[in-house]
């Protein structure tokens, strides 16, 4: 399977997604994810994580989008679960919030996705390359 990713840096966690993102991206390589296909942009702060991920289904045509960052129990972090999980429907794409873990998540979320399209009568079956 070939996956293309987009990755979020939240900026106002700077820290977190810097310790995380090399082994995240590693862990990807290793799941049979390219160096080109891992896209990586900068959200300023959570608060504007909904509309960065907006920016991938939009714009790119990435498989799912992980966001790298930590829950620190604010509303701005729960305002941001609610937008991303709207979005994520929407779109018909996988997107993951945490670290170095949600790698592997996400490449079984894709692999399901891709059965499930794939044995899903004609009919009744979006390709969710042209949703996005």
């Amino acid at each position: 399977m070939s996956l293309k990713v987009g990755i979020i840096i939240v900026d106002s966690q700077a820290q977190f997604a810097h310790e995380h993102l090399s082994p995240l991206s590693e862990s990807l390589r290793l799941m049979g994810c390219s160096e080109q296909n891992i896209l990586v942009r900068h959200s300023p702060s959570v608060y504007n994580v909904p509309l960065t991920v907006q920016f991938f289904a939009e714009y790119t045509d990435v498989d799912a989008v992980l966001v790298l960052g930590e829950n620190d129990g604010t509303s701005e972090y729960e305002s941001m679960l609610y937008g991303v999980t709207k979005l994520q429907l929407s779109w018909n794409m996988p997107v993951l919030i945490g670290g170095v873990e949600i790698a592997a998540d996400a490449v079984e979320m894709v692999r399901m996705q891709n059965e499930m399209e794939a044995a899903a009568p004609e009919h009744i079956s979006p390709d969710r390359k042209t949703i996005n």
